[in-house]
């Protein structure tokens, strides 16, 4: 008997989906994500609901067009199990919330359950497009963008923490060309992640010059060519141009 009842446990293994073998609870293929989950998906309606228009959303601000073949997002139950499986795949990736990472195959993210599950998974997610749209993005824009975006539709523009801690700061400046200098994960510290979420919302909100400025710069690198720096191009197109984001942040 406790061998047709081994005989029946291994069975059963094997008649079960790699996903559900491997621990997922619910595994969902929406548009281009394979969303795999440790909990129920409708835990997080509003997240996936969010990431059905984020490509969308991405595309239309940045007119850009965005290729992913499949992005894959994993969503652990606890900081536990999120270790746990990074530490055999992402080792250095473990003492982070959340993380993206590009494969040869396929964009994988992942995160675990915090209070801010959506924003950290829109905020990866938004990496994993960008990547999919350009062959290059530098450190800064990336996460720039990824601040941006990270937040749900209704609060980018007017309502992002940023927006207050930019207005409470005493003599802030953007100084881009310091985040442009910067090349290393490690190099971006709190701040950094503010003040290019800054820079992004001007380019997106503000003058249509700066706009400009940013689709000159995407058109440089989709060219495949050592693009210009952007501050250079929104400095030819916008004289006084820190006073100017100044004033549109303050």
């Amino acid at each position: 008997m406790r061998g047709l009842l081994a005989s029946f446990v291994v069975l059963l293994l094997i008649s079960l989906p790699l996903w559900a073998a491997a621990g997922w609870v619910e595994e969902q293929q929406l548009g281009p994500y394979l969303i795999r989950s440790e909990f129920a998906l409708r835990d997080v309606s509003d997240l996936v609901s969010d990431l059905g228009d984020l490509q969308t959303d991405l595309e239309t601000m940045l007119s850009l067009k965005c290729q992913p073949t499949e992005i894959q997002i994993h969503l652990f139950r606890s900081q536990r199990t999120y270790v746990n499986y990074l530490s055999k795949r992402v080792p250095d990736g473990t003492k982070r919330r959340a993380l993206f990472v590009q494969g040869t195959d396929a964009g994988r993210v992942y995160a675990y359950q915090t209070r801010d599950l959506d924003t950290d998974v829109r905020h990866e997610t938004t990496h994993a497009l960008l990547h999919t749209a350009l062959p290059f993005v530098p450190l800064w824009l990336d996460e720039g963008f990824a601040e941006y975006f990270e937040a749900s539709p209704g609060l980018r523009e007017k309502h992002h923490p940023h927006l207050g801690e930019i207005r409470r700061a005493m003599w802030w400046k953007p100084e881009i060309e310091k985040l442009e200098a910067k090349r290393e994960m490690l190099d971006m510290g709190k701040n950094d992640y503010r003040d290019a979420w800054g820079v992004i919302h001007f380019i997106l909100h503000g003058p249509p010059a700066a706009r400009e400025a940013l689709a000159a710069y995407f058109d440089e690198i989709k060219s495949g060519k050592a693009p210009t720096p952007l501050s250079q191009h929104l400095r030819r197109r916008i004289p006084n141009l820190d006073q100017k984001i100044i004033s549109h942040l303050k």
